[in-house]
């Protein structure tokens, strides 16, 4: 189950700017010590603060989709799918055309317990409807990357001496119009393959007690997720060896796993990194080639639950190995006439 909590405090999908580093600051940003100093303000079994923040400004050259209506719901936010890959790479996808086109690599750093900088090593991705990616690095680190800035800012951090929290995450819509929740689900990266009957811990993040508050645990293993502007919440589910991927629907209440759908002929292999979004009501799946001979690609396949017809294989020369993808809730939940 999980046990975790925000270090800088927040409302909504907004960070408080007295609990973390604005962006441009560099400095201490400090809410409770990070790795040296163990739990932090709201610190929750083995989770504390944020230490001092490296390299928060923008990369030198950043190239993100150009903003042609002003408001939350942008071509930002509306238009693309947005992938990270494990080198730091920032991508958009565009659905509609099936453009894949690099944004800028980015820096973002902590300071570990001897306050050198630990380089974010990105492992899920998702995106918010103010344009901004929250990105998890694989030692359970939170980070909040400005899509349109390349300025990244802390969110969570683990205390040295505590387990690792890792998790697949995406935003859905609350029941309010322009409202969004950011949920996690547990993956146990460490386990085996053949694990039998696996089951998963869904949390939230609540904006009202600024932690994170598990929900229950559903069926099924180690899952990205994605969310929608309808407010569901899904997951792309790496099936036991042998058998295929799947996709499944969640509790957003309860963390059950609601419904469970083989995806013939995606398959994921065990050295794999692989991500989803939903985007006009077709499900994207972003996933590494195997043996790669002049260098790592990924293919991205099309599912419409509605068809009937299995997925479609769209792209197989995407040049990254796509970690995370993440879709806002302002993108539709229809294909745009």
């Amino acid at each position: 189950m999980f046990s975790l909590s925000l270090a800088a405090c927040a409302n909504g999908t907004t960070l408080d700017p007295s609990a973390g580093a604005r962006p441009g600051e560099g400095g201490s940003g400090d809410a409770g010590g990070g790795d040296a100093g163990g739990g932090g303000a709201g610190g929750v079994d083995g989770w504390g603060g944020v230490g001092g923040w490296v390299n928060p400004g923008g990369p030198s050259e950043w190239n993100p989709p150009s903003v042609t209506v002003p408001g939350a719901c942008s071509e930002l936010t509306s238009h693309h799918i947005y992938t990270v890959s494990s080198y730091s790479e920032l991508y958009s996808f565009h659905p509609a055309t099936l453009a894949f086109r690099f944004i800028g690599k980015f820096e973002c750093a902590y300071p570990n317990k001897f306050w050198q900088p630990e380089p974010v090593s990105p492992l899920s991705m998702a995106v918010d409807r103010s344009g901004v990616a929250w990105i998890e690095s694989h030692s359970g680190r939170l980070v909040r990357l400005h899509i349109e800035t390349g300025v990244c800012e802390p969110v969570l951090s683990t205390s040295g001496s505590g387990p690792r929290q890792r998790f697949g995450m995406a935003f859905a819509s609350d029941d309010v119009p322009g409202e969004e929740t950011l949920f996690l689900r547990e993956a146990l990266l460490d386990v085996s393959s053949d694990e039998v009957d696996p089951v998963r811990a869904l949390a939230l993040f609540d904006a009202r007690s600024h932690a994170v508050r598990p929900l229950g645990v559903g069926k099924g293993g180690d899952a990205d997720l994605t969310g929608t502007g309808a407010g569901r919440l899904f997951g792309f589910v790496k099936g036991a060896p042998g058998e295929p991927a799947s996709l499944s629907e969640y509790d957003k209440r309860t963390g059950a796993t609601l419904s469970q759908a083989p995806l013939s002929g995606v398959s994921i292999h065990d050295d794999a990194s692989w991500a989803f979004a939903t985007w006009g009501g077709a499900f994207y799946f972003f996933l590494t080639n195997p043996d790669p001979v002049d260098g790592i690609t990924s293919s991205v396949y099309r599912y419409d639950p509605g068809s009937g017809a299995p997925p479609e294989r769209l792209r197989d020369d995407l040049p990254a190995e796509i970690i995370g993808a993440g879709v806002s809730t302002c993108a539709p939940t229809v294909v745009p006439q």
